[in-house]
């Protein structure tokens, strides 16, 4: 739908930026920044714009680097387009020297109100465009980091323009912190430390900045389990779920909360909060089994066992609800329901000894031993020296008793 032009609606021109340098990479650069711009005053609304690169000399990039416009250059542009605000800037590059890739560009914008005689040339923002430390022969543009100058060069163009600040010009997800600060502190601690602890302290930095930022919350919250502090990593999630509203990711907060909470030996917390996951963010199979394990422990049988086939109508083919319910229903004796459930696991995992031991030890429970022998035969093929393949061994010796030196069969006594 085209927009409804008003006698206030305001009119931009982008023009291309100069440039010190020339390339493919350049005008490819310049491309992705102009229409960031574009896009940002596009989705504010109140202003047409026009996009006069193409007419100025941007695609020389490839070939030569191109100057700056002149005062008198914009002066002119402005006159014939009779525009309201002009748009342009200069790249300022540093390349890598070996490959001769981007490896560093400063962005300098420059924004002219010719019916204001006015100019405002913001602080340069600078771009590094790769990961420190890698090899030459693998530099390249750090997507998130492109995507970031991105939004700070339309969140800058909008505060000049006194246009409402927009988070909606991009599909990614950049809005995540309330300062540009605590934002680039996330990037370093999301995209470039690969060092778990710089990482951590990263992420702590920007919830000392931003003590509701759930994402950097949320993060340290994961890199403390990794280091195995439960306490610290339960006290983050604590923080994080306070500090949002989002039904699905205070699902997983309260899910993580319960694990944490698993780990610090607290079953009945880690429940609570496993079903407070449930009642904010709808059914999760992975939460239904792991709140089915809780109940087990408790030895709230009937629970344990309502859970994990709720998992199931969720997920029919959830591998670990299937096995939780055949182990459940082998303890109470129903292996005419325990069988199928082994039998489907197998199915969907054909080569766990495990589970081709314990069928088998149902099938003998059953009377079925001809039909326990490939299962038992399969668990020694598969794990020969672990604890499901001994036991498999083992009871082979009883279902096949070996021959004597005669040819015969020595007849074994056990317990079947």
């Amino acid at each position: 739908m085209d927009e409804i032009l008003t006698p206030d609606t305001r009119k931009i021109v982008f023009a291309p930026f100069g440039s010190d340098s020339c390339g493919e990479d350049i005008l490819n650069f310049e491309h992705g920044l102009l229409f960031a711009l574009e896009r940002a005053v596009e989705t504010v609304g109140g202003f047409v714009y026009a996009d006069i690169h193409e007419k100025t000399g941007g695609p020389d990039k490839k070939d030569t680097p191109t100057p700056a416009l002149t005062e008198s250059e914009i002066k002119i542009l402005c006159q014939r387009s009779g525009c309201d605000v002009f748009v342009d800037g200069m790249l300022i590059t540093e390349r890598e020297e070996t490959q001769g890739v981007l490896a560093q560009v400063s962005v300098a914008l420059r924004v002219t109100f010719p019916k204001e005689n006015r100019v405002e040339t913001p602080d340069a923002f600078t771009f590094r465009a790769f990961l420190p430390g890698v090899k030459p022969e693998e530099l390249s543009l750090d997507y998130d980091l492109y995507i970031a100058l991105q939004y700070r060069l339309a969140e800058t163009l909008l505060a000049l323009l006194d246009a409402p600040i927009t988070r909606a010009f991009t599909t990614d997800t950049l809005q995540i912190t309330e300062t540009w600060k605590a934002y680039l502190l996330f990037l370093k601690a999301k995209r470039i430390s690969q060092i778990p602890e710089a990482k951590l302290g990263f992420y702590e930095q920007v919830c000392r900045l931003e003590p509701n930022c759930y994402w950097a919350l949320f993060n340290s919250a994961m890199l403390y389990k990794t280091q195995t502090d439960y306490n610290s990593a339960r006290t983050k999630l604590m923080k994080a779920a306070a500090a949002t509203n989002d039904p699905a990711l205070l699902g997983d907060t309260y899910f993580e909360l319960g694990l944490a909470s698993i780990y610090l030996g607290d079953t009945k917390t880690a429940r609570n909060f496993w079903e407070k996951a449930l009642e904010t963010s709808g059914n999760n199979p992975t939460l239904l089994v792991n709140m089915a394990g809780t109940y087990e422990q408790e030895e709230k049988w009937t629970e344990a066992i309502a859970l994990n086939e709720q998992a199931l109508e969720l997920s029919p083919n959830y591998h670990k609800a299937i096995v939780n319910l055949g182990r459940l229903h082998a303890m109470f004796g129903r292996l005419d329901q325990a069988i199928p459930l082994y039998e489907r696991a197998l199915e969907l995992s054909p080569d766990d000894a495990l589970r081709h031991s314990v069928l088998g030890g149902c099938y003998l429970a059953a009377g079925r031993d001809k039909d326990a022998i490939p299962h038992f035969k399969r668990a020694v093929e598969l794990d020969a020296e672990g604890d499901p393949g001994k036991y498999a061994a083992q009871e082979l010796t009883r279902l096949i008793p070996p021959e004597d030196e005669g040819g015969g069969k020595k007849r074994l006594f056990g317990l079947f």
